[in-house]
C-alpha cells in the first residue's frame, strides 16, 4: 500500500503543468520478475490502467527486452515502447542511433559461440534479442564469473552491459535509457515527468530525468524495490519508493485518478 506521503507526491504531479510524459521500466517494475525471463508477464490489471493513462498523457516503456517482445508484453496502442535501452524505439527519433543489423548479427552469433565453447551450460540462459544478446545467471549464479571472464574483451562495436542477474552484449553506439528518455521528453516537450525503474540501467533514466528537471521540469522518480538485485543509487535518487509491482500499479493507478481517467 502506498504511503500518504507518496500519494501526495503523485497527486502534486498530476496537477502540474503538462505535458506529462510516463516513462516506465518493464521487468521488475510493471512485470514481476521470473526465474526464466520468457515467462515474465504484465498483470492485466497494469495494463489497464496504461491504457487509460494514454487519454491523458504520453505513455512510454523503456526497457532492455527487444521492441518485439516488449509490443507483446505490453499490447496497448498508444504506449510508444523504447527496446534495447534505447536502440529500438517504435517512434522515429533524430537523437536515437541508428544500427547495421547485418553486421550486428553476426558480431552477435560469434559472441554466443564463444560463450557456449568457453562455458557450454550457459548454452540454457542465452537470450537472443533483435539487437544484443543477453546471458543470464539467475537461475545459475555459478556461471556470473564464467560468463564474465568470457565476455571481458569484446570485439570493436560492441559492449557490455550490467543488469539484474543477467550480462548483456550490445552495440557500442551511443544509448542507453537516458538518452532514450532525453529523447522522449524532447519530442513531447514534456513539461512533467513521471520515471519508475528499478536495476542498474535504470539509473541512466533516473539521472536524465534530474538533468532535465534543472530546466524547470517537474520530475516525480519513483524507485521500485527489487532487494538485494536493486542498486543503492535508485533509492538514493528516487523521490518515492514502491516496494513491489503492484505498489507501481497503485502509483500508476493514483496518478490516473488523479488525471480524471
Amino acid at each position: 500500500m502506498l504511503t500518504l506521503a507518496a500519494i501526495e507526491r503523485l497527486r502534486a504531479l498530476a496537477a502540474a503543468r503538462g505535458p506529462l510524459l510516463i516513462a516506465t521500466d518493464l521487468d521488475g517494475t510493471l512485470a514481476p520478475i521470473q526465474e526464466r525471463a520468457a515467462d515474465a508477464r504484465v498483470p492485466e490489471s497494469t495494463l489497464a490502467v496504461l491504457e487509460r493513462l494514454t487519454s491523458a498523457a504520453r505513455v512510454a516503456v523503456i526497457t532492455g527486452r527487444d521492441l518485439n517482445t516488449a509490443r507483446r508484453m505490453v499490447p496497448v496502442r498508444d504506449v510508444v515502447i523504447v527496446g534495447s535501452h534505447g536502440l529500438e524505439p517504435s517512434c522515429d527519433s533524430d537523437l536515437l542511433p541508428a544500427i547495421d543489423l547485418v553486421a550486428l548479427s553476426a558480431a552477435l552469433e560469434g559472441i554466443e559461440q564463444r560463450v557456449i565453447t568457453a562455458v557450454p551450460s550457459a548454452f540454457l540462459h542465452i537470450e537472443r534479442k533483435a539487437i544484443s544478446t543477453a546471458f543470464h545467471y539467475r537461475a545459475a549464479p555459478e556461471l556470473e564469473a564464467p560468463l564474465r571472464h568470457t565476455l571481458e574483451h569484446l570485439p570493436e562495436g560492441l559492449r557490455l552491459r550490467d543488469g539484474r542477474m543477467v550480462l548483456e552484449v550490445l552495440p557500442s553506439a551511443q544509448s542507453g535509457k537516458g538518452l532514450a528518455l532525453t529523447a522522449l521528453a524532447k519530442q513531447f516537450r514534456s513539461h512533467s515527468m513521471f520515471i519508475l525503474g528499478d536495476d542498474a540501467t535504470d539509473v541512466d533514466m533516473f539521472r536524465a530525468a534530474a538533468a532535465l528537471a534543472k530546466d524547470n521540469v517537474h520530475v516525480l522518480l519513483g524507485g521500485v524495490s527489487g532487494g538485494r538485485e536493486t542498486p543503492p543509487e535508485i533509492a538514493e535518487m528516487a523521490d518515492i519508493m514502491l516496494r513491489s509491482t503492484e505498489e507501481s500499479r497503485e502509483a500508476l493507478e493514483t496518478v490516473a485518478r488523479a488525471l480524471g481517467v
